[in-house]
């Protein structure tokens, strides 16, 4: 579909077309119909995925095409669940799944230049992960314990494949004490004792950059330049006399180089 009139026609159509059934669903109206409708929009929103993935394949460099791809079949997912009357948190779940699918498609493609897509795929997977972990999870401190830890092994994860990222390494030590001191809280809801002293890992951090820093800025060692004795004036050679002085040009000598020697070669016809 290369016209764009026909493309904002189609997109329009198909955005009312939603809308249209979304409302007729809030007022209860097609729920004699309800799981015959949701295999048949299941199956449309399949069909429009399939579209955007041709796309994607036909001009690789348009890469936000993948994402409403995964996002539509994450929602054919959704349609598909809810026949099955499952816990609404895992529906939660897999949209945040398929947004997760739809960047590391995009990473993937490019790891060199797209190493951005790692940081919101991880953050919508970690995400995804604790919303059907509090199926089974009803502590908050585990919960946050998953999500600090979580959102700090991404960012380490980015450094390791990237190491040129080295700055990913800061905000995921943060959110790694984070995560431990979620997890290291009593009953009571006090943290213990030994770990009010965490702080001290950050002025540690500070002291190895500051020492780094200045010896990458220490000049560096001059080298030493070790001249040539000068000729003494015993090995001078005594010129022509004929030889006219006149001024040296530009790589031109009028004198022999430190420590060699001259010899005049007598002329062929003598």
């Amino acid at each position: 579909m290369s016209n764009p009139r026909l493309r904002a026609w189609f997109w329009s159509l198909i955005l009312m077309g939603s809308g249209i059934l979304l409302l007729l669903f809030e007022f209860d109206l097609l729920t004699p119909y309800t799981p015959f409708l949701q295999y048949l929009l299941a199956g449309a929103f399949v069909f429009v995925a399939i579209l955007f993935f041709g796309a994607f394949a036909r001009s690789p460099a348009e890469w936000w095409r993948v994402i409403p791809g995964w996002t539509l079949l994450a929602l054919a997912v959704i349609l598909l669940l809810s026949t099955l009357a499952v816990d609404q948190r895992w529906l939660g779940a897999t949209v945040f799944g398929g947004l997760a699918l739809a960047f590391a498609h995009v990473y993937v493609t490019d790891r060199i230049g797209r190493w951005w897509a790692l940081i919101p795929g991880g953050f919508l997977l970690v995400l995804g992960l604790v919303i059907g972990f509090s199926i089974w999870i009803a502590q908050i401190e585990w919960l946050a314990l998953l999500l600090f830890g979580g959102l700090g092994a991404v960012f380490f994860l980015l450094f390791l494949l990237h190491r040129r990222q080295w700055w990913a390494v800061l905000p995921g030590g943060v959110l790694f004490v984070f995560a431990a001191l979620a997890a290291v809280r009593g009953d009571d809801g006090q943290i213990a004792p030994i770990l009010r002293w965490w702080p001290i890992a950050l002025i540690i951090a500070g002291l190895m950059i500051a020492l780094r820093t200045q010896r990458r800025l220490s000049p560096p060692e001059r080298l030493q330049v070790h001249h040539a004795r000068k000729a003494n004036s015993a090995q001078k050679q005594p010129t022509s006399i004929n030889a006219k002085a006149r001024p040296a040009g530009l790589g031109e000598y009028t004198q022999p180089a430190p420590g060699a020697t001259v010899e005049v070669l007598p002329d062929p016809d003598e």
